[in-house]
């Protein structure tokens, strides 16, 4: 199976996903480079509130409720559970296991790290790897699980319409006909006229979820029906949950429908070519039909397949749709543990990885010192010097420091100072590239090495050293041709 690369054909922002400044130019003076603090949540912003606190004298003459009147807030420990909560409890659904006998990694998309790829290149930016992989996690179409089959493990169903379902098991794959948006293709369905259902019925079956009338419990056909409507609209939930939802309804016009609609009957007839004539009568007869004909056409079994983050849980066995949710969620919360795939995933796309502040970077370049006989033009020393002296100031100040033109705010200094910025912006694009310098996220500019790499030493060879007590050499031990 191939790498998915969803993500790649979308409109794409890098810039809105976690408040880097990919997009102000170094020839737009006076830009603001830091992320809004607007737009974050008070607690990122590093306050405790939005607004000021109400002074304790104030919160004392609060005034009273009314007497009888409801308290509204949290009910104190210890309180009847009446008291605490009337509604009813909602049955929690029990998560799948994980399934055994597979390798799970999740990586990012090819299409995301093409995306990392082009910006990076484009706006010649330093970013850590810690924050890139924060930008993956932002998004479940950003990355992949690889399932890999291990020897103990079950076979790999993948469905080959491009749905992205897969199953661990050939009913599995059956069962999903039902709601599979190529079904259609294979069969149409028809109403057939049948004899009225016989019997005493004065209440019916109805699902509350989509409002759908199942039939009277003491009818024939009632376990028929309640499984084609599982099986069509809610196999994704547990039989035994998606039964406990399951009302009943004693209004005489409810059961008066459900008569008239029962002496119609579904029926289906494959489209494929000479079974014309071919009438299923009911789902059993349908799912039979698809094993014996469409199943190896639909299906294929294999030892790795790409999950996309954003694949619905619907079209995945419920023990990959497991791993699926529990990976997703611990790279979220740890998201240094996408770090070793992003390295492999970026190394395809031709980036560079180095350590640097002891974190991991990729960028336009490698950090290296300028080597001591290199020989720079006197406006790329002078970035340079700055950034050694400045390292951490923004790029706006270099400039302005450099060109002794100030950055302005009305229209004719931004244009005096875009033109006098242009040609330092446009010697500091080769020192980028070249790894003499770095410019960050939030548009500042350091010194990444500490000193000038000196020149390479000459080394004299080294002599073996003699062994104590044995002053005579031995004859293996032959002098050296500069001795």
């Amino acid at each position: 199976m191939e790498d998915s690369n969803q993500g790649g054909n979308m409109p794409f922002d890098l810039s809105e996903l976690t408040g880097f400044q990919f997009g102000p130019a170094w020839a737009k003076p006076g830009a603001d480079t830091a992320p809004s603090l607007s737009k974050m949540h008070p607690i990122e912003r590093g306050e405790r509130r939005s607004g000021p606190r109400r002074p304790s004298a104030d919160r004392d003459r609060r005034a009273p409720r009314a007497e009888g009147a409801q308290d509204s807030r949290r009910p104190r420990k210890g309180a009847p559970r009446h008291d605490r909560d009337n509604r009813e409890e909602r049955p929690r659904r029990e998560l799948p296991q994980p399934a055994e006998g597979f390798r799970v990694e999740l990586r990012p998309t090819n299409g995301i790290l093409e995306i990392f790829s082009k910006e990076i290149q484009k706006q010649k930016r330093a970013l850590s790897l810690l924050d890139l992989a924060r930008i993956v996690m932002a998004g479940k179409d950003r990355y992949d699980l690889v399932f890999m089959k291990l020897e103990n493990g079950s076979m790999l169903i993948h469905s080959k319409k491009g749905d992205g379902a897969c199953w661990l098991s050939e009913a599995e794959a059956i069962s999903y006909i039902w709601s599979a948006p190529w079904f259609s293709e294979l069969y149409t369905a028809e109403e057939a006229e049948v004899e009225a259902p016989k019997g005493n019925f004065t209440a019916v079956a109805v699902c509350p979820l989509g409002g759908e009338v199942i039939g009277p419990v003491n009818w024939h056909g009632y376990q028929a029906a309640l499984m084609n409507l599982y099986r069509s609209k809610y196999a994704n939930m547990a039989l035994d949950v998606f039964k406990n939802r399951i009302t009943i309804n004693k209004d005489e016009e409810v059961v008066q429908a459900w008569l008239a609609a029962a002496c119609k009957k579904t029926v289906w007839k494959p489209t494929r070519e000479g079974a014309e004539d071919c009438v299923l009568e009911d789902a059993k007869a349908v799912e039979s039909d698809f094993a014996a004909n469409h199943l190896n056409d639909t299906y294929e079994i294999v030892d790795k397949v790409f999950v996309n983050g954003a694949t619905p849980r619907k079209l995945l066995s419920p023990g990959l749709s497991a791993h699926v949710a529990t990976m997703s969620d611990r790279t979220r919360r740890s998201p240094q543990m996408l770090i070793p795939n992003l390295c492999h995933g970026l190394a395809r796309h031709h980036m560079p990885i180095y350590k640097w502040q002891g974190n991991h970077y990729t960028g336009p370049s490698r950090v290296r010192a300028i080597p001591e006989d290199t020989v720079l033009a006197d406006r790329m020393m002078a970035i340079v010097n700055w950034s050694k002296e400045h390292s951490g100031e923004k790029v706006e100040a270099m400039f302005a420091a450099l060109s002794g033109v100030p950055a302005g705010t009305d229209e004719e200094s931004k244009k005096a100072a875009s033109d006098a910025y242009a040609p330092f912006a446009a010697d500091m694009i080769w020192l980028l590239e070249q790894g003499f310098v770095v410019v960050t996220s939030d548009n500042s500019i350091w010194y990444p090495k500490g000193s000038v790499a000196p020149a390479p030493a000459k080394t004299e060879p080294r002599r073996r050293p003699k062994k104590k007590g044995n002053n005579k050499p031995r004859s293996a031990d032959k002098p050296q041709n500069n001795e």
